[in-house]
């Protein structure tokens, strides 16, 4: 299974934060971690915005993903395993809580 296979298997914010710490800690340490959540076609997702110490650590960090980079910081979005309720359509999103821990 895929290192982005296995972080959608999270349904929530906390714990995609927690293994996006684990997984970066091969790599250095997050210094900022932003994550909206926002419906998509009735899928919740996840989109991650983070910075390492270093850029060579983003980059290594890019590769092993197969990300990209967008405003000077590594993004992506994945789909959470989250079963949508009826109150989840329409379009939406929220910024989750950023604290670094």
């Amino acid at each position: 299974m895929s290192t982005l296979a296995e972080l959608r298997q999270h349904s929530d914010v906390p714990s995609l934060k927690s293994a996006l710490h684990q997984l970066c800690s091969e790599f250095g340490r997050i210094t900022r971690l932003d994550i909206l959540t926002a419906m998509h076609e009735g899928t919740k997702q996840a989109i991650c915005f983070l910075r390492m110490e270093r850029p060579e650590q983003e980059q290594q960090l890019m590769k092993s993903l197969g990300v990209g980079r967008f405003g000077g910081e590594v993004v992506f979005v994945l789909n959470l395993n989250t079963p949508v309720t009826a109150n989840d359509f329409g379009p939406s999103s929220q910024w989750a809580d950023s604290d670094i821990y």
